[in-house]
């Protein structure tokens, strides 16, 4: 056989060299990959704040422009067994929304034995056939409710605070009023129970005059604290929430531009009161 019939084969140093490349490429490329996936999670979690904003809007137009409550309490109410008679407004919103599933974030993954209902403490948190299922569902969705400036607040008939809407017309500027944000039960202080260590979602989150100062009650919390931006929880950026405002839309925001300048809890909460800028 001569040389020129013979079988060429890759030497040694050039299957190194192809290694080296493939290797340097996936180095390149696997860190974009991740990005793309994040931004396609954080794409999904701004279209489920678009869809309850509208449910939201449904809601508004069925109940002669009031908004609805943060929840309703009736324990004599068992419709819905799990819920223990609390029906926190992801349940509230259900005839419109028809999925509970949109309330929470595909990267909301934590539970807490402190956050579970005292009267069905082994449920956990995604159980969907759990004694509680309906309870933690609304209790702890992925997105806060401002409860303050959207509701009245007021004594319960049954040793619970009693929530109320308030007419969506009443703000001056929809389109600069918080309606939801991301948010978490974490650091939350409670009587009688333990303080949440994990960043399980919650069901509503307060303007800046309500925040607490980053040393209250306990140090271990000390640092990124939820209570000191009223329960507001960025799970793409530490730094930034998605917000759905009153009039509907979404949007990605920085926490610190939810705070109003000036001196008076009304302009520090132009955000949150229907304000706005103006």
């Amino acid at each position: 056989m001569s040389t020129d019939q013979r079988t060429k084969a890759f030497t040694l140093i050039e299957l190194l060299v192809v290694i080296a490349i493939i290797a340097i490429l996936a180095a390149i490329l696997f860190p974009v990959f991740a990005q793309a996936k994040i931004a396609a999670k954080k794409t999904t979690s701004i279209a489920n704040m678009k869809q309850i904003g509208m449910a939201t809007m449904m809601y508004i137009a069925d109940s002669d422009d009031v908004l609805p409550p943060l929840r309703w309490f009736n324990p004599a109410d068992r419709s819905i067994p799990s819920t223990y008679g609390f029906y926190f407004y992801p349940v509230l919103l259900q005839p419109y929304t028809k999925n509970i599933e949109i309330f929470l974030d595909v990267n909301d993954k934590a539970d807490d034995p402190a956050m579970r209902y005292s009267a069905c403490p082994n449920a956990a948190r995604f159980d969907k056939s759990g004694c509680a299922y309906w309870y933690l569902a609304g209790a702890f969705p992925s997105y806060g409710y401002n409860r303050r400036y959207l509701n009245t607040i007021s004594a319960g008939p049954f040793g619970a605070l009693s929530y109320t809407g308030i007419s969506a017309s009443a703000f001056g500027s929809s389109a600069q009023t918080v309606l939801f944000a991301e948010a978490t039960g974490k650091d939350l202080v409670s009587p009688s129970q333990p303080i949440v260590r994990q960043p399980v979602g919650y069901h509503r989150v307060d303007a800046p005059s309500f925040w607490l100062p980053v040393t209250s009650a306990d140090p271990a919390a000390i640092g990124r604290d939820a209570r000191t931006t009223g329960q507001l929880w960025g799970r793409y950026d530490a730094n930034r929430v998605i917000v759905n405002w009153l009039d509907g839309h979404s949007s990605y925001v920085p926490i610190n531009q939810l705070v109003g300048r000036g001196t008076t809890i009304a302009e520090v909460d132009r955000y949150w009161n229907g304000n706005g800028d103006l």
